[in-house]
């Protein structure tokens, strides 16, 4: 935003430029006319043009690009000057104050307060602000940088106390839109605008921490013995249909059982003995087994006949 002067303006510094222009010719000629010696003379044209020097440096100002000076004429508000190079009238117009238009940032001190929940909650955070209307920010407050810090620090504090302590945990985001809203608000007559708030962190006492913790930490236990319960559960529906296609199919059980003792040996370091049964719960009979059985059952028949 750059201020521009007025035809008025520019009129008025013309007209006592030339006023003093004036008075010092006017000077000039009432001292030759005193027929002075040489050297005196020479000094007191000395001494003006110094005066002259002294008021053109005086009347000399530059501000940068992002700065604008506030110009005070007798004590009164005439307007913002800036960027570059721009003039004033000596002794009738001073410039007491200059604007930094650039966005500046506000570290928040921890604010300690009681959330919605009365759990006492410290909250930390970062403000940017910069100036939108530096007019209002001159003429409206005496200090818009402090006011706009102590306003942010309060508006945290009250932030703090509408919010539940999950909200201030999961919900930052919510938070630092609510205090920008609130804060842009405040400073908004000043012509200080506020863009972002950002909530860097959140602390609790370490009891609170240890609380929260426990609690996550069952939610997770009771989450995972819900997945092993479901899990337990289709294990036992797919063995039901396991045990139903083996009820159908003798051949499948059996090939089931070689498989078995297949993995069982397969490291060679396991023995196995094979038991026989006649009852129908038991493994079917593998191939090589079949042999002993025949023979045992002759040995049984030889010695009961025997007899």
């Amino acid at each position: 935003m750059r201020q521009t002067v007025t035809t008025y303006e520019l009129g008025v510094q013309l007209f006592v430029w030339s006023l003093l222009t004036l008075l010092f010719i006017v000077l000039g000629f009432f001292l030759y006319h005193l027929r002075m010696t040489s050297v005196l003379a020479w000094v007191i044209y000395c001494f003006i043009g110094l005066i002259v020097l002294i008021f053109v440096a005086e009347s000399i100002r530059i501000a940068a690009e992002w700065e604008r000076v506030a110009v005070l004429r007798l004590g009164k508000f005439i307007g913002m000057r800036g960027p570059g190079l721009f003039f004033i009238i000596p002794i009738l117009e001073t410039t007491p104050a200059c604007v930094d238009l650039r966005v500046r940032t506000y570290d928040v001190p921890r604010q300690r307060s009681l959330s919605k929940d009365n759990v006492p909650v410290t909250v930390d955070a970062v403000v940017y602000f910069f100036v939108r209307n530096p007019s209002a920010a001159v003429l409206k407050v005496q200090n818009y940088e402090k006011a706009t810090q102590l306003g942010a620090q309060s508006i945290l504090r009250d932030m703090i106390g509408k919010f539940n302590l999950d909200q201030l945990l999961g919900e930052r985001e919510k938070l630092a839109r609510e205090i920008q809203q609130a804060l842009d608000a405040m400073t908004d007559e000043w012509g200080i605008k506020v863009p972002m708030v950002e909530v860097r962190e959140v602390i609790i006492d370490p009891q609170l921490e240890v609380a929260i913790a426990r609690e996550a930490a069952a939610e997770r236990e009771k989450r995972a013995r819900v997945r092993l319960a479901e899990a337990e559960k289709l294990a036992a529906q797919l063995m039901l249909e396991a045990a139903q296609t083996y009820a159908r199919d003798p051949i499948a059980l059996q090939l089931r059982s070689m498989n078995m003792l297949y993995e069982m040996t397969l490291e060679g370091k396991s023995t196995v003995i094979f038991v026989p049964t006649e009852t129908h719960l038991a493994m079917p009979t593998p191939i090589g087994v079949y042999g002993l059985v025949e023979k045992l059952s002759e040995l049984t028949k030889t010695s009961e006949e025997t007899r």
